[in-house]
């Protein structure tokens, strides 16, 4: 099957043949050479049914992101390694629900970080935000080496000089391709300019290379080590947080997973794992508290943007066991039903696309593209804008009112996401 057959058979079976023109010709460009790619596209078009999303709610950023940048972020363009993606500001919000959660109990606490990234951008913040606290970060693929090209691009190298994984200085989908058009002839520049730094190193400006660079980082409260879940002796732990890493992996490594975080963790102690992207959106988790030596789940809770995203965390899955991802669609296709929900919140979140520019509706009612006068280091922060005038507007409380209605056990949470007590 040609890629044509495949969009136009995947558009047939989840969406009556409705999706746009545009879309479907920003995902004719998926690379005919990546079944995992094929694969996690109709995955991604299943979550997308089941949820009862709409043709119209298919954007064509949605296909430009599919049809252009998937392939070249999926474990399978990393030679199956979990790609360290950063982005700051990205668990501001959960580090606001640490702190202000029912469970959490008074004092100064230990804390793990599980798939920090690098730079750690995120952990940085967290330890910022609880000066007091003792944070770790943990990756497998924390760098020997560090480059910054003379356009900021960085790429991070193993002890063996072999490029583990680069991105953008400004992650858009633009500079993303611009790296990631020839990925070997890209990964060949970060090698060959660690030679010559090495040679002939610069203390200012760019390029630059750092050598063993997360130790600059590192404080009396703050400490980073390489490697992965059950690899690693952590000690005991009163908060793990495990954000956009188990969605790679199936089911039973997240079961050996909670196993592992429930020996590594104090009594009491708090479990977050979940996803989400930058500024916090697309956010959706499970929080589980530490209680006779097991972990008990607390609630799931899942940000409003996840009914209509811009980006495609909400269905993004690289199997499909994956349990988040389950009980995500079932809420927002609980919510989707509910027809006076739907209207309400099409009214208010179709006119905030129309104010930002963020994919409004075109003439045939799709949603479109992003205004091209946005910069890409301001698209995210208008859109958590966006999520908050959500919240704001009282439309997560008439989410949580007709998850009630069907029997659930659901609030508005401290930091206004929607919750789920089992």
């Amino acid at each position: 099957m040609n890629t044509k057959e495949f969009v136009e058979d995947l558009n047939s079976r989840f969406f009556n043949g409705e999706l746009s023109l545009q879309f479907k010709e920003k995902l004719s460009h998926l690379p005919v050479d990546r079944p995992d790619v094929f694969v996690f596209v109709e995955r991604m078009f299943g979550f997308m049914h089941s949820s009862g999303m709409p043709a119209k709610d298919v954007s064509v950023v949605h296909g430009e992101i599919l049809g252009s940048l998937l392939a070249r972020i999926l474990p399978g363009a990393w030679e199956g390694r979990v790609p360290p993606i950063t982005v700051q500001g990205r668990h501001a919000i959960i580090d606001r629900y640490i702190k202000t959660n029912p469970w959490i109990t008074p004092g100064n606490k230990s804390m793990l970080d599980i798939g920090c990234g690098f730079p750690p951008y995120t952990t940085i913040e967290t330890a910022n935000y609880f000066p007091e606290w003792s944070i770790t970060g943990v990756d497998p693929s924390l760098p020997v080496y560090l480059i910054y090209d003379a356009e900021e691009n960085y790429a991070t190298l193993d002890e063996n000089k072999s490029t583990v994984y680069f991105q953008p200085a400004i992650p858009s989908i633009e500079n993303w391709n611009a790296l990631l058009n020839d990925s070997a002839a890209t990964k060949n520049r970060f090698e060959n300019l660690l030679e010559e730094l090495l040679v002939k190193p610069t203390n200012k400006g760019y390029p630059r290379l750092e050598i063993d660079p997360i130790k600059k980082y590192e404080t009396d409260r703050l400490s980073f080590k390489k490697g992965g879940i059950g690899q690693m002796d952590i000690g005991s732990k009163d908060v793990i947080r495990c954000f956009n890493v188990l969605f790679y992996f199936k089911d039973d490594f997240y079961e050996n997973a909670l196993e592992w975080f429930a020996e590594s963790t104090n009594e009491g102690a708090l479990v977050l794992i979940g996803a989400n992207w930058a500024e916090s959106t697309e956010c959706y988790y499970n929080v589980y508290q530490k209680s006779d030596d097991h972990l008990e789940t607390k609630e799931f809770a899942f940000s409003l943007d996840s009914i209509c995203p811009i980006g495609i965390v909400t269905w993004y899955a690289n199997h499909g066991d994956d349990r988040h991802k389950a009980e995500l669609i079932k809420y927002i296709g609980m919510l989707r039903k509910d027809h006076s929900f739907m209207d309400a919140f099409y009214g208010f979140h179709d006119a905030q696309r129309n104010k930002y520019g963020i994919c409004p509706r075109d003439d045939q009612g799709y949603y479109g593209v992003i205004d091209p006068s946005i910069q890409p280091q301001d698209l995210w922060v208008f859109t958590r804008k966006m999520l908050d005038e959500l919240n704001d507007a009282g439309l997560n409380q008439k989410a949580v009112d007709v998850l009630n209605n069907t029997g659930l056990k659901a609030r508005v949470n401290e930091v206004g996401h929607i919750a789920i007590a089992p």
